[in-house]
């Protein structure tokens, strides 16, 4: 179990801020994005590095990108024994540069199909996501993105969305503007916990 305190502003005539805290009961960190996108290997690391502190291990998917970089990184950390590569094709199991990978998603899909599930997949057995959207080719999101935040959305497992620019506000989720460890700037994109402090799932 861990719990993350999110400093908050009141409002722009308010001196001080609220904290928005949540608590995860399992700690299973899935880690996606653009597959257009290289990160840092030493921001991957430090990210690593600091949710490994807090016992997290890891997950990520078969695709070039964000994937492809948390998947050099890993393989290269003391995590290597802590994460897990979800394929949606044979073939990209030998690809992860000797990290435990399996096919996740049935024979016989189309490809586009076995993408979509192997991503619902991941989101399902995550506790919350670490997300790189933007594309930089377009400066958009791209589908997979969109469908990472959507399905987390949906099942109640909070965001952290790395981003110059925040979500638009909701009734349905919290944002909140902040940086992740003093590593990256983002936001959280949060389902409103039950409880002050409290979980994000009912099924506690």
């Amino acid at each position: 179990m861990v719990t993350f305190s999110v400093p908050e502003k009141l409002d722009q005539q308010s001196p001080g801020s609220n904290v928005f805290s949540f608590t995860l009961e399992t700690c299973n960190l899935l880690i996606a994005g653009s597959r257009n996108l290289t990160v840092d290997a030493k921001i991957a690391s430090l990210l690593l590095q600091a949710f490994a502190s807090l016992d997290f291990s890891f997950m990520t998917g078969c695709a070039n990108g964000v994937d492809k970089s948390f998947k050099k990184a890993l393989a290269l950390s003391p995590y290597k024994d802590r994460c897990f590569i979800a394929c949606a094709f044979k073939a990209r199991v030998n690809s992860a540069y000797g990290l435990y990978a399996s096919k996740v998603v049935p024979d016989g899909l189309p490809p586009k199909v076995a993408l979509y599930r192997r991503t619902l997949w991941m989101v399902k057995r995550c506790s919350m996501a670490l997300l790189f959207p933007i594309d930089p080719l377009t400066g958009l999101w791209g589908k997979g993105s969109r469908l990472v935040f959507n399905s987390s959305m949906f099942q109640l497992k909070p965001v952290f969305v790395v981003s110059d620019k925040a979500h638009y506000k909701t009734d349905y989720y919290k944002v909140v503007p902040s940086s992740l460890f003093g590593i990256v700037k983002g936001y959280w994109a949060v389902p409103y916990p039950i409880s002050k402090g409290g979980t994000c799932d009912e099924g506690f």
